[in-house]
């Protein structure tokens, strides 16, 4: 017999794979894994940011419409700053227990609300949920600003 068919023999009669395959699949698995994971949670990250942007207009919807009323109902003009969050939506008095209600944001939160000098619009907003937070400075040009915070919501 020549060398090719005892090769082709020895072939034939090997089922399943060697150690040294095994070894290179799983290894290319660990290197496929190693590049996708870290794309995968940065898109996590994007979305958890974009939901939380979400959630702060809503809170500012909230906030501007409680405002507005506010400022309808009070016999001298004047609105002051208010905190809420959905913590206890039976607690709270005035503004802050209206603005409350009307988000319908289930996870907890807690938004601080600015009123301008005129007494009877929003001047910024900060919505915090969790570790993320969103800031808006209505005044001044009125984009969200969007991150992270050491202490959370409910933090120091």
């Amino acid at each position: 017999m020549n060398f090719l068919q005892k090769i082709y023999k020895k072939s034939k009669e090997q089922k399943g794979f060697t150690l040294v395959e095994m070894i290179v699949v799983l290894v290319i698995i660990a290197i496929l894994a190693a590049i996708t994971i870290p794309a995968l949670l940065k898109y996590i990250d994007k979305a958890r940011e974009k939901q939380v942007v979400v959630n702060a207009r809503t809170a500012y919807l909230a906030a501007e419409t409680v405002v507005g009323e506010a400022y309808a109902a009070s016999t001298d003009g004047k609105v002051a700053d208010f905190t809420f969050t959905n913590t206890d939506k039976t607690s709270g008095s005035g503004n802050a227990k209206s603005a409350s209600e009307l988000t319908g944001i289930d996870k907890k939160y807690k938004c601080k609300v600015n009123i301008g000098a005129d007494d009877k619009t929003i001047e910024s907003i900060t919505y915090t949920e969790e570790k993320n937070y969103a800031y808006m400075d209505v005044k001044n040009g009125g984009s969200w600003d969007v991150g992270t915070t050491s202490s959370g919501a409910f933090g120091s």
